[in-house]
């Protein structure tokens, strides 16, 4: 499936199965007025819910809050999607899914609005920190790990590339510093346009050199079948 996720669909039946990555919002006003009254409500016990998209629809379901009383599991997955990637209703804290006002998403949203470094929770108050990574150094640290992929390596995994710049340059990759909430977000900048391309792959996100204008793509019969051969708009 596109993103990554697996589907089974049961032979001769109708496939009424409701598609939790779709971002089509088809559900009335009244009820995100009510999720949003919910979850705003929420006490210091009741705040985190299960990180998993699943588990938390599983959650309200049981909690039989009105908003998705008389939904199915399906439908109120794709609602917790939607919560988290569209209406920013809801955020990640520590692997659980909490109020987004409470959440890691909107810390990280204000430090990209105020261009500073986002620091966990978690750091050690006084840990010496590296030096923060800007525009120049972006740039140029991209260019140079790209060109020194080899032709058994034509990507990097997006989850590696802050690691990298802190071993091979000892600094700190940033995106909330350089003006993004995301990673992925900030390697898509117009100013990296020549130099690096996010995709998905079959295991996960990477950054790859961009396909230079104009250059012809050979696509066999096979690729254009497979599954995997369709990506996500990642704008």
């Amino acid at each position: 499936e596109e993103g990554g996720d697996w589907s089974a669909l049961l032979v001769g039946r109708p496939a009424y199965f409701v598609d939790v990555h779709s971002p089509v919002d088809t559900y009335p006003p009244q009820m995100w007025r009510e999720a949003e009254a919910y979850f705003d409500s929420l006490n210091a016990a009741e705040k985190a819910l299960p990180g998993g998209r699943y588990e938390c629809a599983q959650a309200l379901t049981s909690r039989r809050v009105s908003f998705v009383v008389g939904r199915s599991l399906g439908q109120v997955c794709h609602i917790v999607q939607l919560a988290i990637s569209a209406r920013k209703l809801l955020g990640y804290l520590n692997g659980k899914i909490v109020p987004y006002r409470l959440s890691q998403s909107m810390a990280k949203a204000q430090c990209a609005i105020d261009q500073r470094p986002f620091i966990h929770a978690s750091a050690a108050e006084g840990e010496p920190r590296e030096a923060v990574a800007g525009w120049e150094d972006l740039t140029s640290g991209m260019r140079q790990l790209l060109e020194e992929l080899t032709s058994q390596e034509d990507s990097i995994p997006l989850s590696n590339v802050k690691r990298l710049f802190q071993m091979r340059y000892e600094l700190d990759l940033s995106e909330t510093a350089l003006g993004y909430a995301k990673l992925s977000e900030m390697l898509q900048d117009p100013r990296l346009r020549d130099i690096c391309a996010v995709r998905l792959q079959h295991n996960g996100y990477v950054v790859v050199r961009p396909r230079p204008m104009g250059q012809q793509m050979t696509i066999s019969i096979s690729e254009l079948l497979s599954p995997r051969s369709r990506l996500p708009d990642l704008n």
